[in-house]
């Protein structure tokens, strides 16, 4: 076959777009169109010529000579192609081996078996991916289909210069004294046998600081380093995360200019003045008990309130700056201040960065090795180094990135026998110190010595070290990070969950939205039994997982409807979803100031798995393919809402919490034991004297008295009124960042209010304000045994507020749990889904995504609530 193609692009999306395939992700095209993964490819194009990304096994050739090879799809490489350049018309072609071939053939010449061999037969996918340095989900993932695409999905083109030119150029901000410095590094091309000497430039835009060097460049040298001090009379805003003030940018323009030519090459890094620490001290005198695992951002400690990213596509060509600033915006919406970027993915775009840059959003970034043990053939690891050395390079001026962890879960892996390599553990055990400790950590900390690297994630941080860099326990909760997954547990039950110090995955199934499955379903396969609904899941037992999740709260959806059984089930699946990880992340936030007695708490993260969807399927996302919430998007609004009111059952009592950040925290040690916790810096003279910056110190004062003061109101409820049996008002001060400011017996209250059956009852609570305070609700029974009534909603009015923002206005006849609203063919979003209506009227806003009017709005709008799914 032969196409034209776009560059960049892949072999899939050139196919797709000469109409010689129908769309990747429709029904099971990821396995019909397996074919193609097995398919030579030659791309042509005529441009003027770097290489930035070419996925990934190719030759190059150059008006048909071969200019060199390629085999990582995250290098920069670049040829010398002088000699094969003509006048006129020059071309460039990029012949493509089949990265699924080359693996193969890459593993069957290893002497001993490098696992994992082949995905889960769930996945439908391609085996040896860890053989080959690409994007390790394309040969498929358990929330995603097998692409493993190829082609040029970067930017191609020729540079010419006569003397030198910029290369690269990283800047690094950092505190001296009380001011800053700017380590400014340039890397340079220079012609081979030359020397250059020139006028090197670097300017801090938006303000006096500039500095002038005269540079002296040869084949030895090519590299050069300045400090560049800022006076403290140039007033510099600090970078904070989402919530805790401005994402204040700062360009850095870096010219130089070679002497004997005239030839000018520049380099434009936006930086952001903030400092990162990782802390990681012992939590009390008691060395047993463990060490601290937090972040302090700017002098404060902060909790990290986050999510984890995939690829928000199998094919990077047809990720817009639109899609990744919706789904940014998304994550910042809902009080998100932290991101990981898994490790099984891409390094990803500098839209992406820019973006994560300018919300706040701080990005823990792992490299790309996740879940297998990987080659350690000198080849490999030369590949290795070149990799990690330019995406260090590229990002490392991002004030959103905080952390570098060298793998996803292979230290778990490795040491719980994952991939049956615990016969031969020092080999492997060998291997993972060959390339995350003496190749991959050496780079990074040569390049970006400002920043943490982790090994692996989770890890045990400074014990891992400790143990040889695999910890005896990589998940054990007074040290690092974990992740943490259990389908078989009751995930509204707080009790079950662990205290850890970081939580940076956590997650749990649900079907993406109904609407989303219009694109890729045939009317035949809107069935939980159908061969599609089935082909989708790539999670072995995750259809019996999620209907076994669902029986623990609420019956199933009745079956004499395959189709409206199927909608009900994608509603209860995200249903349950969405109380689960609010249940757990709630838990990990209550957990933030406390310490038990045997050294778990002082939690201080909680990323929750995933935020976002690579095609549409059940999957852990809380923002499906399309772009649309699911009822978890919503909830994120709520529970990490910068004040979380957080209601649980506590041994028969009602316990409340009340948790605040995004304000000024500090640490506290008891002068005895040593132990930690953190306070509000309630104290106007701490605060004032504090390092914070003296202008986000105004901006937040008043909010710090309305957050850790205020009145807790508690109503028990019967589920056929909407007047409250009883109220009971609870005025609270906190002296930590989260404490119990209530605690009753359950028994108690519903005598006092009058209920005579938990089945009749909950509780429902909120702070100062029903209107504008947090709200939280608590049901006092299962609900499938609960006496909820069968409400009937309705759409009374909408009306337009502004461009793409309207109100919505419900009305009930009885209180409902879980009113989902939907706006058929129209995007956008609601500024709250899934919620309990408790009036007998309830507004919301919606904000478009795309022109509508009211008219158009108000016809696609449907509702539902739980009793409606057993009508």
């Amino acid at each position: 076959i032969s196409v034209m193609g776009q560059v960049p692009g892949s072999m899939y999306t050139a196919l797709l777009d000469n109409q010689l395939i129908q769309d990747p992700l429709y029904r099971d095209n990821d396995v019909k169109l397996a074919w193609i993964v097995s398919s030579a490819l030659v791309q042509s194009k005529r441009v003027v010529l770097v290489a930035e990304g070419i996925d990934t096994v190719a030759t190059v050739l150059i008006n048909d000579n071969v200019v060199g090879h390629t085999d990582n799809m995250f290098v920069r490489y670049t040829f010398d192609v002088k000699a094969f350049l003509k006048p006129g018309n020059n071309s460039i072609r990029v012949d493509f081996q089949s990265a699924v071939d080359f693996a193969a053939k890459r593993a069957a010449k290893s002497t001993y078996v490098i696992p994992p061999t082949c995905p889960a037969d769930v996945q439908h996918g391609q085996c040896h991916v860890n053989m080959i340095r690409k994007e390790q989900c394309s040969f498929s993932w358990d929330w995603g289909p097998s692409f493993p695409t190829q082609g040029i999905w970067k930017p191609i083109y020729i540079q010419s210069f006569d003397s030198a030119v910029i290369e690269d150029a990283t800047v690094e901000a950092y505190p001296a004294g009380q001011g800053w410095e700017l380590r400014v590094r340039v890397y340079f091309s220079i012609v081979s046998g030359s020397s250059v000497s020139g006028q090197l430039v670097m300017k801090l835009d938006g303000t006096p600081v500039t500095q002038t060097e005269t540079v002296a460049l040869s084949d030895s040298v090519t590299f050069v380093s300045y400090n560049i001090t800022i006076p403290q009379s140039v007033p510099i805003e600090r970078w904070w995360p989402n919530g805790y003030g401005n994402q204040t940018l700062y360009d850095v323009y870096i010219l130089f200019t070679a002497n004997n030519t005239g030839e000018l090459s520049s380099r434009r890094r936006r930086i952001g003045f903030r400092t990162v620490e990782l802390v990681q001290d012992q939590v009390s005198s008691d060395a047993a008990q463990g060490l601290t695992f937090y972040f302090r951002v700017n002098g404060l400690p902060v909790f990290f309130k986050g999510s984890n990213w995939i690829p928000a596509d199998s094919f990077q060509e047809r990720i817009t700056k639109d899609t990744l600033q919706r789904l940014l915006q998304s994550a910042a919406d809902a009080h998100m201040n932290s991101m990981r970027v898994w490790g099984g993915g891409v390094f990803e775009s500098e839209d992406f960065y820019d973006l994560t840059d300018e919300l706040g959003i701080m990005i823990w970034q792992d490299l790309m090795f996740s879940v297998a043990m990987y080659p350690t053939d000198q080849d490999f690891l030369d590949s290795v180094k070149q990799e990690v050395r330019h995406q260090v390079r590229r990002l490392m001026h991002r004030p959103s990135i905080i952390l570098w962890a060298g793998s996803n879960e292979n230290e778990k892996a490795l040491r719980q026998n994952w991939f049956g390599t615990g016969n031969n553990y020092t080999l492997y055990y060998n291997d993972f110190i060959k390339l995350y400790v003496t190749t991959v950590m050496p780079v990074v900390q040569e390049e970006d010595p400002g920043r943490a690297y982790l090994t692996s994630s989770p890890s045990d941080g400074l014990e891992s070290v400790k143990e040889g860099y695999v910890a005896k326990d990589p998940g054990s909760e007074l040290y690092g990070d974990i992740h943490f997954y259990d389908y078989m547990m009751d995930q509204w039950v707080p009790d079950n969950f662990r205290i850890p110090r970081f939580a940076s995955e956590y997650g749990i199934q649900a079907w993406c939205n109904y609407d989303t499955l219009l694109d890729v379903f045939e009317d035949a396969d809107f069935s939980s039994c159908s061969t599609q609904a089935d082909h989708r899941e790539h999670h072995r037992g995750g259809v019996t997982e999620m209907e076994m999740e669902i029986l623990k709260h609420l019956d199933l959806p009745p079956k004499e409807d395959a189709h409206k059984q199927f909608k009900s089930f994608i509603y209860l699946t995200q249903i349950n979803q969405a109380m689960s990880i609010k249940s757990q992340t709630e838990h990990y936030r209550r957990h933030q100031s406390s310490l038990l007695p045997d050294g778990r708490g002082l939690t201080m993260g909680a990323l929750y798995w995933q935020l976002n969807d690579i095609w549409q399927a059940p999957t852990w996302a809380s923002i499906d393919y399309s772009g649309r919430w699911k009822m978890l998007q919503y909830y994120a609004l709520s529970f990490f809402n910068s004040t979380l009111v957080s209601p649980f059952s506590d041994g028969g009592d009602l316990n409340v919490f009340v948790v605040v950040d995004e304000i000024p925290t500090q640490e506290i040690r008891d002068p005895d034991t040593e132990q930690l916790r953190f306070e509000p810096m309630g104290k106007f003279r701490d605060i004032l004297h504090s390092s914070v910056s003296q202008k986000n110190v105004l901006d937040i004062t008043a909010e710090v008295v309305q957050e850790v003061n205020g009145i807790l109101v508690v109503e028990m409820y019967a589920w056929n009124n909407f007047t409250p049996l009883h109220q009971w008002k609870v005025p609270y001060k906190l002296n930590t960042t989260a404490e119990s400011v209530f605690r009753q017996s359950i028994y108690s209250l519903m005598k006092e209010a009058g209920c005579v059956s938990a089945k009749d009852c909950f509780i429902f609570m909120y702070l100062n304000d029903q209107l504008n305070g947090p709200t939280n609700w608590l049901p006092l029974a299962e609900l499938k045994d609960s006496t909820l009534q069968q409400a009937q909603i309705s759409v009374s009015r909408v009306s337009q507020d502004a461009d793409r923002e309207f109100t919505i206005t419900l009305a009930t006849n009885a209180i409902a749990p879980f009113v989902w609203i939907e706006a058929s063919k129209v995007m956008g979003r609601f500024s709250d889904n899934g919620f309990l209506m408790l009036q007998p009227t309830a507004t919301v806003k919606f904000y478009a995504w795309q022109d509508v009017d009211v008219a158009t709005l108000h016809s696609s709008l449907s509702l539902s609530s739980l009793m409606d799914v057993y009508q």
